[in-house]
């Protein structure tokens, strides 16, 4: 590059002198407020060790010291605080049918949000787009960017920040972080949708206790976030979690992937508003037709959630029928994962009251007992939260 790369000041060196630092640094991001003794159990550091460090951290302004916790017993401890300022990013999120743009800092709080349709937009207008995006986040800052956070959806790779096929845009194998960074000099980590929701929901969720997690993203796509042993798996070339792409029913309808029968072809809000459509085409009655005027072209997953909520029999059957697949999916997951924990987030939490008695009742006579036993499966409410928080502490772990 022509330039050197921006970044926080001294941020990088200064953490990444040591790895304990770091180690430190991201438990009280993700865990605070917490108490040094915390810190020390959690990362099996010596209290003295622990001390230095986060005397450290906050001659360094990365940490303050937020409140004084309870007693278990001896002195009330001293909570500390990740500084919600120690750094401005530029978060972009490529979903659906528009580019959303977030200046963030890193304790969550959104200083500004920009949007534009990439409805019928070409590739390339919408990776246009996308950059003035970037420079109209930047332009808000009142300080240095550290860092770029991209979110789109379909696969990735992660360390060559490359979106290998961002199926609602028609990108293949765009080499966004290259991009990005050639224009700006700023550091650029390109993360998909769901992987950053699976990360959001581990560290920051009330699962974060779990070991291993399976993160199940059902929108009008359907793909898994998978957490082992506390650290999210990628596989050997960042496509692990196309869960959404395994054969549930061979003589099933056609995938948007060219298959026949996978799962985000019958379980997805897809595969929701394809049902719909279909039944009233063949001649059914819904509320959806009234409530798009007549125009199967404008029917979407909302409108057969708003059916539903109005008594429409024929909303509730599809709905019933999506949670049958859905069931059938979770069910495999938990028969080859075993994990502690299943979520279920993403646009499909809008139809939870109508789906979810069928899809648990389909788990439960679809998965092994010794592997459906101890898991616990629950529906995330967080989904945009969860993938802001997701790409935050991503960039903020790998600038670390």
């Amino acid at each position: 590059m022509g330039e050197r790369m921006q970044g926080l000041p001294n941020f990088n060196y200064k953490v990444a002198s040591g790895a304990n630092e770091s180690v430190v640094m991201n438990v009280i991001r993700r865990r605070g407020p917490i108490s040094r003794v915390d810190i020390a159990k959690l990362t099996d550091l010596t209290p003295p060790t622990v001390t230095n460090i986060t005397n450290k951290l906050m001659e360094w302004n990365y940490i303050t010291e937020y409140m004084i916790g309870e007693s278990s017993g001896g002195r009330r401890p001293v909570l500390l605080k990740a500084n919600p300022d120690l750094a401005d990013l530029v978060v972009i999120k490529a979903r659906s049918r528009e580019i959303v743009g977030y200046l963030i800092n890193g304790g969550f709080e959104i200083k500004k949000q920009i949007s534009h349709s990439i409805k019928d937009v070409k590739q390339e207008d919408a990776l246009s787009l996308l950059l003035e995006t970037i420079e109209a986040c930047l332009a808000e800052s009142s300080s240095t960017v550290a860092a770029v956070g991209i979110i789109v959806r379909g696969p990735v790779k992660f360390s060559e920040g490359i979106s290998v096929f961002a199926p609602n845009i028609g990108w293949r194998n765009v080499p966004l972080k290259f991009i990005v960074e050639d224009k700006f000099h700023i550091p650029t980590f390109v993360e998909n949708d769901v992987q950053a929701m699976a990360q959001g929901e581990y560290y920051y969720g009330p699962d974060r206790e779990a070991k291993s997690l399976i993160f199940l993203g059902v929108s009008y796509g359907l793909a898994a976030g998978i957490v082992i042993n506390g650290e999210l798996y990628r596989g050997l070339s960042n496509s692990a979690g196309e869960f959404g792409h395994t054969t549930v029913d061979v003589a099933g309808p056609v995938c948007s992937c060219g298959n026949y029968g996978c799962l985000e072809a019958l379980a997805s809000e897809a595969a929701l508003v394809a049902a719909m459509v279909k039944s009233i085409k063949e001649g059914r009655d819904s509320l959806v037709c009234d409530l798009v005027d007549g125009d199967m072209e404008a029917v979407r997953a909302e409108h057969v959630y708003q059916a539903a909520e109005q008594g429409d029999e024929l909303a509730g059957r599809i709905l019933r029928q999506i949670a049958r697949y859905l069931g059938i999916g979770v069910a495999n997951i938990i028969n080859i994962f075993n994990p502690e924990m299943v979520i279920i987030g993403d646009g499909i939490v809008r139809g939870r009251k109508f789906i979810e008695e069928t899809m648990q009742q389909t788990i439960r006579e679809r998965a092994l007992e010794s592997c459906y036993g101890p898991a616990s499966i629950r529906f995330s409410a967080t989904g945009d939260e969860s993938m802001l928080k997701g790409i935050v502490d991503l960039v903020l772990r790998n600038i670390l």
